[in-house]
């Protein structure tokens, strides 16, 4: 309807559009914001974009609100369920779905797309071997280049002599995540002759995975985390190390 939409803080949080008394739920378990100026690629939709943080230290992921109450079959596994949709009854599962969500039953600790969305899948640079999930380019980008973990709290630090990280169209044929242009800043790059700038395919640059820093945090916020550690790592261990390559609001519509 191209209108502003209602922020309600909740819980649970949600976007409601007056003019077609639709709500959009949001999730839960993270904090989430708005990414100006930004809309959903995937086709018909169109949505202006959010961002949602998890964990402690945050890990960030671009979220759609339309997206995250429609998903589509062919994404994969939704995000807080233990099953994919059935062909033939998304819709009927989509606003069961959306019931438990109002219900405040489900928690997102991770990234609240499959990551077979498009949206996840154009800032996918590499498998993730330690989860079922993929690193994607935080959509903070610079000056503090980082990669995040779909599905586990984990942070891949870049050198600080990096300058900037573009996430290119191009894939690589065999692990079909996306390339990356690399550049380093004057006088710091680690490469022959001096060279500022290149093409990564992260899994496989073994040279850019020993530069990096890894972290493993925790999935929950640091105001919800008193007592434990989540399913996650806990306990901030970091280090370098060849990565993780292997081989592998404004909503509007």
């Amino acid at each position: 309807t191209r209108r502003y939409l209602q922020f309600i803080t909740g819980p649970p949080p949600r976007l409601y559009n007056k003019t077609t008394e639709t709500v959009y739920v949001l999730p839960i378990g993270g904090e989430i914001k708005q990414w100006t100026g930004r809309n959903c690629p995937v086709e018909g939709c169109n949505f202006e974009l959010c961002l949602y943080s998890v964990g402690a230290p945050p890990r960030t992921f671009p979220l759609c609100p339309n997206c995250f109450n429609n998903p589509k079959l062919e994404w994969g596994q939704i995000p807080g369920e233990d099953t994919t949709a059935t062909p033939g009854d998304e819709e009927d599962e989509n606003k069961e779905r959306n019931i438990r969500r109002m219900a405040g039953k489900n928690l997102i600790r991770e990234c609240p797309h499959p990551d077979k969305m498009p949206l996840i899948e154009e800032m996918t640079v590499s498998p993730d071997p330690e989860s079922n999930g993929v690193l994607i380019l935080d959509p903070h980008l610079g000056p503090k280049w980082r990669l995040v973990s779909t599905r586990e709290p984990t942070i891949v630090h870049m050198p600080k002599s990096v300058e900037k990280v573009t996430v290119l169209n191009a894939k690589d044929e065999v692990l079909g995540c996306r390339m990356m242009s690399i550049e380093f800043k004057e006088g710091e790059s680690p490469l022959e002759g001096g060279k500022k700038k290149y093409t990564s395919c992260f899994a496989a640059d073994e040279m850019l995975q020993g530069l990096v820093r890894i972290h493993h945090g925790d999935e929950r916020m640091k105001a919800s985390s008193r007592g434990g550690r989540g399913r996650g790592r806990g306990g901030g261990r970091g280090g370098r190390g060849r990565g993780r390559g292997g081989r592998g609001g404004r909503g509007r519509r």
